[in-house]
């Protein structure tokens, strides 16, 4: 049972130290756009496809969504870079990729985007000093800093 809880401190650790979310939300929009193409659905004897020429551009934005998506979580300095052309991606996404997945995979891809340009690695630290100088309470000023 401790390994349990080291395993979700662990973990807990890692994901507050880049912007899961925005990974996140940017890997399920990549496969949200990825699978349409791809799947058929069988109903007894009918099978359901979309088999349209959208299957090529919906491989090359739905893979380039993933990869952005993965590299929120391994490389968080080229989040804005990532960012930027995953938010471009999912925008283009709604033309040229079963309208975006059924938008679904473009809104999914505009809030992970938007998550990973806005994530900072020092908010939690500025926060954190923050807050133990308002615990401090008026000790801090007394000490004669002007």
């Amino acid at each position: 049972m401790a390994a349990n809880n080291t395993n979700r401190a662990k973990f807990r650790q890692w994901r507050r130290s880049r912007p899961f979310w925005a990974g996140f939300c940017t890997l399920a929009s990549g496969l949200l756009i990825l699978f349409p193409p791809y799947a058929s659905l069988k109903f007894g004897d009918i099978v359901v496809s979309l088999n349209t020429l959208t299957g090529i551009s919906a491989m090359v934005i739905g893979v380039l969504l993933v990869c952005c998506g993965l590299s929120f979580w391994t490389r968080q300095e080229f989040r804005i870079p990532a960012g930027v052309v995953a938010l471009l991606l999912s925008v283009a996404a709604i033309v040229t990729a079963n309208l975006g997945s059924f938008l679904l995979g473009t809104l999914l891809g505009v809030v992970g985007a938007a998550l990973g340009i806005a994530w900072t690695p020092q908010g939690r630290r500025r926060a954190a000093a923050e807050e133990s100088d308002v615990s401090a309470g008026p000790a801090g000023v007394a000490g004669g800093h002007a």
